[in-house]
């Protein structure tokens, strides 16, 4: 755990230290691509590891996603370098590989569980060398000399030219009372040997041996070396702390099922992180990187109950506080005094105090649940005030920074190509009430996030008119860019349909066929409702599925599309003359040609809105990736929280910056190179259709790590609240009013000297 990264290819020397400018990345789960960075290492018989890492030394600035001299000139000097989804070592080694032989890793429970048969083969293999004919060695237990033995005797040990004692002869028993072997101890409840002589050491229970007789080791005593001249004292075996709890575990592992020579996993339930040379703590650091810890008040007092200066006792006593802040002053005997702050701060403001509201935002959380939190912990914490301050100030700032920076640097990427984009809005709040509308704008080749706009229902006549005003600023926002859109994909929006239509009559229109075969699902479900209608039921899905072949077997040719739509009112018939398929043999409950379900069901899948969309249907790309997107901006802004403006353009900010770096991860993959599956049960299935489900890769956040730098520097660069508000303004440039405020204003005391209530009383 302690051990610092290095490189694992050949002859290159990089070890990760402080300041040593060289990045380290582990080995990716692709199983083609760790095979290439593998082969790079030239190591014979090499094997990366969870802890094996490749230094920035051996990739180019092709296979990097963010050029660190750009970052350099940017004022961000020694920043993180982040590889492409896809790099590969391409700096070659310039030293030929050698064999390296890595001494084998040590098995802690198991080894221990191990050592017993370990020291009988070592047992048997003395006795092979020295001969197979063996003197048996003699315990007596019941008080009683054996004949022709002197008394109180209790074991009989063969001279040293003797041959050992065999593996199948090493014990012979003269009372049928009590049988023991000599052989390896196994620790046990269920052995214990009571010897009742008095030269003889009386063992207590559990898993232990004694030397048989004083002095004696059970080497001697086995006869496998010369016996040795008897000390004077008698020395009992001890078990030491490995081996006593290796006897609780055996015990506990008493069971049936239990292998002792299967190993035990190599994580353990323990939470302590235990470092072999420990990790010094750093005095010059820079706040971005410095570690937080929890401190508490006895162990505080405890640190500082001695004088630093001459060691003599002091009294300490609570300075200040100043929001995640605390001073200490203390005085010992001598009259020394020492002040103490817990952290750093610029100009006044702790740097913590930053940190956790950043950290706050950065993560998607409740605000005053956090603080609530740090309040039942009894945790030192800034106030709600402070933080909404610090938020305004610095936190949104740096959000929004950093989203702009990242999309121009992902624009100029798109630059002279031709797009497919995916469009589709989010509410704040179902219904015909939102406040707030943000309409997002995919890449679906990629499935990065190109644009956001977040519209307030102040700004458009309705709530209902958001979304077309979002998509207005947006394809507004990537052409000033210079961006080439071929193909956009939405749902059936009316505004939005016609204004594609007048307005950019040179982009294709197509209509996503996830939401025109819910419209179609729902509709025939509720006329499968309908009294003498439940025959339409078992056709909802075979509709859905026919919805998604036409969209897909048809391509651009839209009046086939309604040719092979409208032939769905036939096949549900049992009449196939205009249906591809072949004979059918199955018997299914056809819908009666006249009846009123037949008839219900036609009005649906034949209707005039419904015929018009059929030609649009998107024949490759659809939009589910915003679908995934949006749940992504539930996590960072969930819809049960109001937030204001410079707020939700912020999270929304985030939760962009967090679907770009993962919304592409690849999907995990074992040690042999399968890919991981999951099996999933759908609510609405209730265990009847399982889905196989992949398995991704961990999420990463590497751009939390470009926000916390920027909430840095941002800080540093306006020290002062006044100067950070007015920045902040600037940078956010336009902001719609509050929906109050065209509102006419009233007294709060006439409202309460008038308020009534229906069930005060008298």
């Amino acid at each position: 755990m302690g051990a610092m990264p290095f490189c694992a290819a050949f002859g290159c020397a990089s070890v990760h230290k402080k300041g040593c400018g060289v990045s380290f990345f582990s080995f990716p789960k692709d199983s083609a691509r760790r095979k290439r960075w593998t082969i790079f290492c030239r190591r014979d018989k090499f094997v990366p590891e969870n802890h094996s890492r490749l230094c920035s030394k051996h990739f180019s600035t092709d296979q990097l996603e963010r050029d660190p001299n750009v970052l350099e000139r940017l004022g961000y000097v020694n920043a993180r370098i982040k590889l492409k989804g896809d790099a590969i070592p391409d700096v070659p080694l310039r030293v030929q590989a050698a064999p390296l032989v890595l001494p084998p890793k040590t098995r802690g429970a198991f080894a221990k569980r191990n050592k017993p048969y370990l020291l009988h083969e070592a047992l048997q293999e003395v006795e092979l060398r020295n001969g197979n004919d063996a003197t048996p060695v003699t315990i007596h237990h019941d008080g009683e000399a054996p004949p022709n033995s002197e008394p109180k005797t209790a074991v009989e040990v063969p001279e040293p030219e003797d041959p050992p004692v065999s593996s199948s002869q090493t014990c012979t028993t003269l009372t049928k009372k009590c049988q023991a072997s000599i052989t390896v101890p196994q620790r046990t409840r269920r052995i214990q040997v009571s010897m009742t002589d008095k030269n003889c050491i009386t063992v207590s229970k559990g898993v232990q041996c004694s030397s048989l007789f004083d002095g004696v080791s059970l080497r001697e005593a086995a006869g496998l070396v010369p016996l040795a001249e008897p000390k004077q004292e008698a020395n009992q075996f001890i078990l030491d702390e490995d081996t006593q709890s290796d006897v609780e575990e055996d015990e506990d592992q008493a069971d049936s099922d239990y292998d002792p020579f299967e190993e035990e996993d190599e994580e353990s339930d323990e939470e302590d992180q235990v470092y072999e040379n420990g990790i010094p703590l750093r005095t010059a650091v820079h706040p971005e990187e410095e570690r937080q810890f929890l401190v508490a008040e006895s162990c505080l007092a405890k640190l500082l109950e001695k004088c630093g200066i001459c060691g003599s006792p002091c009294m300490s006593s609570l300075n200040f506080t100043r929001g995640t802040m605390v001073g200490t002053r203390s005085q010992c005997t001598c009259g020394h005094v020492c002040e103490w702050e817990s952290q750093q701060c610029l100009n006044g403001m702790p740097w913590s105090n930053i940190f956790v509201a950043g950290a706050i935002v950065f993560s998607g959380s409740n605000a005053a649940k956090c603080l609530r939190l740090f309040q039942h912990l009894k945790l030192q914490m800034m106030s709600t005030s402070t933080f909404s301050r610090i938020q305004s100030a610095y936190v949104i700032p740096s959000c929004i920074f950093t989203w702009d920076y990242h999309l121009e640097t992902l624009l100029q990427e798109y630059q002279g190509q031709r797009l497919t984009l995916g469009g589709d809005a989010r509410c704040d709040s179902p219904g015909y009430s939102a406040k707030y509308g943000s309409y997002t704008l995919m890449d679906l080749e990629t499935g990065k996030i190109l644009d956001f706009q977040l519209v307030q229902s102040n700004e458009v006549k309705s709530s209902v008119h958001m979304q077309l005003e979002g998509l207005k600023r947006g394809i507004q926002q990537l052409v000033d860019a210079g961006l080439q859109i071929d193909n956009i994909i939405t749902d059936r929006h009316g505004m939005v349909r016609k204004f594609m239509r007048t307005e950019h009559p040179d982009k294709h229109h197509y209509f996503d066929v996830w939401h025109v075969a819910k419209g179609i699902s729902k509709k025939l479900e509720a006329a499968s409702k309908k009294r003498d209608c439940a025959d339409i039921r078992p056709w909802i899905k075979s509709s859905v599925n026919h919805c998604y072949w036409v969209a897909a077997s048809c391509g651009e040719d839209g009046y086939l599309k309604e040719q092979k739509w409208s032939s769905l009112t036939e096949h549900v018939t049992n009449k196939h003359e205009h249906c591809e398929h072949g004979v059918l043999e199955e018997d299914r409950l056809w819908i009666k040609e006249g009846s009123r379900a037949h008839k219900l069901f036609r009005d649906v899948v034949d209707s005039n809105y419904l015929m018009r969309d059929i030609p649009k249907l998107s024949p490759l790309h659809q939009t589910y990736g915003l679908e995934v997107y949006h749940s992504v901006v539930n996590s960072f802004a969930p819809k049960n929280t109001h937030f204001f403006y410079p707020a939700m353009m912020a999270r929304l900010c985030v939760a962009a910056l967090h679907f770009n770096e993962n919304g592409s991860h690849h999907t995990a993959m074992t040690r042999a190179g399968a890919a991981k599956w999951q099996i999933c049960y759908p609510k609405d299935k209730r265990g009847d259709h399982p889905v196989a489900k992949p398995i991704k890769t961990p999420i990463t956040y590497e751009y939390i790590d470009i926000l916390r730098i920027n909430l840095v520097e941002r800080r540093r660069q306006f020290p002062s609240y006044q100067t950070a508000g007015q920045d902040a303004d600037r940078l956010l440039g336009y902001q719609p009013p509050s929906l109050t405020s065209k509102w006419e204003p009233y007294n709060k005391d006439q409202l309460v000297a008038t308020r009534r209530s229906r069930f005060a009383r008298q």
